[in-house]
């Protein structure tokens, strides 16, 4: 059942450090071109729940590529974690941080939830804005397409490392999904009954509703933090790009050309759109105001380009472009000024960043059976994140979520 996804955290206590003031230690500048790795203690209980969360733990904060771990007893570390696990009617969590440099500790938070992983991850978030300064992104999610039969792709979501995987809708051929900006509502389109639909799904009443719906090819881009809903429609003939709100109303078309207009997505601050046109003649990376004004391409390199993606800082777009007869994960600047291609093995599109910016999910063929896999920005390290045997692709990465 889709309720299982959705668990709450109940945090008692205030911590002696949170939220970073100018008294608070960065043990690790993160906007830094080059950033240290911070030698780390973990030290639980030893019992079969305290090692799974350690274990978690470990992993969340090892593919950021900030830190290595040290064993209990042996020296080098700089910061202890120390997690004292009870288990009663759910799990009980205690963690310290203590900084072994200044000799003192600079976090203390108990934590308490039914379910292991949502809180070893919440374990990790806490770890990690203690030694950045930064909201961590280990409690967000993924949503992606599965092919489960000829002609059907189910919506489904997991944690962002993979695990906890279910469906959130099985009817029909869903296509294009996004995200609400405040993590409570799922947008998708689906063709049902040979008609394309856009629906919104809303995450706490379990509850589907048709958005839009309109005669030809309707898909959903992105949404803004204004609670605007960017989305292509043939209805008019061409397919061209539409703006409405959540709740179904202020509907305007935003391009008007004899070009195929396709795969609207908000810039962060919601002041431009990025698409794909065919205008120039191939499918091309453009930008433009929400009046469909001030129209910039920012791809010329490669003869199709596609599937944008705006990290949050509003600086790059992640886009699909092909090369050398392959589809590949490139990264330009919001202004076209430079160009940065992020994978180079198989075939890879649909890119999306996470919420700090620090990580694209994608989907590739690589290994034979196209998967989701994620590339972190720091380090170039990649990972699949679901089974070999499962055919998935289009992932969606979440916003923060509470």
């Amino acid at each position: 059942m889709i309720r299982i996804f959705l668990f709450i955290i109940l945090i008692l206590g205030s911590g002696v450090w949170i939220p970073p003031s100018a008294e608070a230690k960065v043990y690790l500048d993160i906007t830094s071109p080059a950033v240290r790795k911070l030698p780390l203690m973990i030290r639980t209980p030893g019992t079969p729940a305290s090692r799974e969360i350690e274990s978690i733990v470990k992993s969340d904060l090892g593919f950021t590529g900030l830190f290595t771990f040290v064993d209990p007893g042996v020296p080098g570390a700089e910061i202890i974690a120390d997690i004292g696990v009870e288990v009663s009617d759910g799990f009980r969590v205690t963690l310290s941080l203590q900084d072994l440099i200044m000799n003192r500790e600079v976090l203390r938070r108990r934590l308490i939830s039914s379910v292991v992983r949502p809180l070893a991850h919440s374990i990790s978030d806490a770890i990690y804005m203690t030694v950045t300064g930064k909201e961590g992104m280990f409690r967000t999610k993924i949503t992606y397409l599965v092919n489960t039969a000829p002609g059907r792709k189910e919506l489904q979501m997991m944690d962002w490392d993979g695990a906890r995987s279910r469906t959130v809708t099985a009817k029909g051929l869903t296509s294009s999904h996004c995200w609400s900006q405040d993590g409570k509502y799922l947008l998708y389109a689906s063709g049902r009954k040979r008609k394309w639909k856009i629906y919104i799904f809303d995450l706490k009443d379990f509850r589907e509703m048709t958005l839009f719906t309109a005669e030809g090819l309707n898909m959903v881009g992105g949404t803004s933090r204004s609670e605007l809903v960017a989305l292509s429609s043939s209805r008019d003939g061409d397919s061209e790009i539409f703006t409405m709100d959540l709740y179904g109303k202020g509907f305007r078309k935003i391009t008007r050309s004899f070009a195929i207009d396709v795969s609207p997505v908000f810039s962060p601050d919601g002041s431009r759109i990025a698409f794909v046109s065919d205008r120039g003649g191939t499918p091309q990376i453009y930008t433009m105001n929400l009046q469909g004004g001030d129209l910039r391409r920012l791809t010329f390199e490669g003869s199709y380009n596609t599937s944008p993606s705006w990290s949050p800082d509003g600086k790059w777009i992640a886009y699909s472009g092909r090369t050398h007869g392959k589809n590949q994960i490139f990264m330009v600047q919001s202004d076209g000024s430079e160009i940065k291609q992020l994978t180079g093995s198989g075939n890879n599109e649909n890119p999306s960043f996470s919420p700090d910016g620090f990580f694209v999910a994608f989907d590739s063929d690589r290994d034979g059976r196209r998967g989701i896999y994620i590339v972190s920005l720091r380090d170039g390290g990649e990972k699949r994140i679901t089974p070999k045997k499962m055919r998935a692709s289009s992932p969606e990465w979440s916003p923060y979520l509470k």
